[in-house]
């Protein structure tokens, strides 16, 4: 598991093939910058085709730039053999920045709850 205390916990659960984020905070570049590290670090280790659960209920909305550097972090790896992304949000404007960034051909789903999330994940 990677944490940066205050702003994001990475894991990945081999038994489950599930890569679980839980952010917070209001985000600046250099968290940003070690977010990207992170997933790359879980990424190396994580199977392919393996699905992820996006927590982002206590995360701020970002500024412009730091949702242009998250969206940078996703481009590289768009041709990746994924699952699916639950991503768990209840604030519609998070939903939309979220939306915004992500490539157009993925698997998403949007959920209230991480329960929500985790059971659309296990009914594929």
């Amino acid at each position: 598991m990677r944490k940066l205390e205050g702003f994001f916990d990475v894991s990945y659960d081999s038994s489950r093939k599930l890569i679980k984020i839980t952010t917070y905070g209001f985000w600046n570049l250099q968290v940003v910058e070690q977010f990207a590290q992170a997933i790359a670090d879980i990424s190396r280790v994580a199977d392919d085709g393996c699905d992820t659960l996006l927590n982002t209920c206590r995360t701020e909305i970002h500024t412009l730039e730091v949702s242009e550097a998250l969206g940078r972090i996703s481009y590289p790896n768009r041709d990746a053999n994924s699952g699916r992304i639950a991503i768990v949000s209840p604030s519609m404007l998070l939903r939309m920045q979220t939306k915004r960034i992500q490539p157009p051909d993925g698997n998403f789903g949007y959920f209230d709850t991480e329960q929500e999330a985790l059971q659309w994940l296990a009914a594929a």
